[in-house]
Formats: structure tokens, sequence, C-alpha cells
């Protein structure tokens, strides 16, 4: 499936019900150019407050998802946004709460939520532009 903004939102609904008990407020949703970065979560935090705001999910349009795959993104992004809402981001990435809670998922939901993805086999979208072999094998 090539991925849409309108796309990610509805998985976004639809997990946020099935693995986050409907606790994450709707975030911005946005769409990245990189064969490299399959997903991304950002927000900003306001100096001397807890409280996090313009969360923002952005997922790579290079691919042509499936559907397991395209959940195991968005969900990822979805921990990251998670720990951080919850204050329990303990300052690094993919650090021990992130892979606690990875790990938790996977096991209960049979979910592959992982730090890194292979993306060598997964098809790339009609539109997605064109790499060098080279580059790709030892840089993607």
């Amino acid at each position: 499936m090539i991925v849409t903004e309108e796309i990610i939102a509805e998985k976004f609904a639809e997990y946020n019900i099935m693995y986050f008990n409907y606790e994450l407020p709707t975030p911005r949703f946005g769409l990245l150019k990189s064969y490299r970065t399959c997903g991304y979560f950002s927000c900003k935090k306001e100096k001397g407050k807890r409280r996090v705001k313009q969360q923002q999910i952005d997922i790579s349009v290079y691919y042509d998802w499936d559907e397991k795959d395209l959940r195991d993104i968005i969900v990822h992004e979805m921990v990251h946004y998670y720990l951080r809402y919850n204050h329990i981001d303990d300052n690094v990435s993919h650090g021990e709460a992130f892979h606690a809670m990875a790990k938790e998922m996977n096991e209960k939901y049979g979910l592959n939520i992982t730090e890194r993805v292979n993306t060598l086999n997964f098809k790339r979208a009609p539109n997605a532009p064109k790499i060098s072999w080279f580059f790709a094998h030892y840089f993607g």
C-alpha cells in the first residue's frame, strides 16, 4: 500500500485503541521521502513543564507497504510517543524503556517491534526515486 497522511491517521486511531487503550492524543502526520528512515516521531517539550506539544509521526513513502510491516513501523513510533507523553522516556531513543515496552507488546500482541528494520526485502513504491544498488546495499 502506498501510504498517505490519511492512511497513517486511520491506522494510528485503530492502533491507539488496540494497543494503547486510547491514551495518545492524535498527533500531526507527515510523509518522509527517505528509504533509510521508515518512520519518525518528533515533539517539543515546553521548558520547565512536563507537557509535550507539536507531536508528529512521519512515515516513509519510499516503500509499497504491506499491512504488517506498516503496522509495526507505526506502532514503533507510537511507542516513542507513549514513552515521551507519559514521561517514561529514558533520554535514549531506543533505550531500556523502549526495549522493554517493545518486548512486552511483541509478546502480548504478536507484533514485531524492533529497533531497526531490514528494508532489503521491502518493495519500492512505484514513484520512489531510484538509488544505486551500491548505496542501498552498503548504506541502506
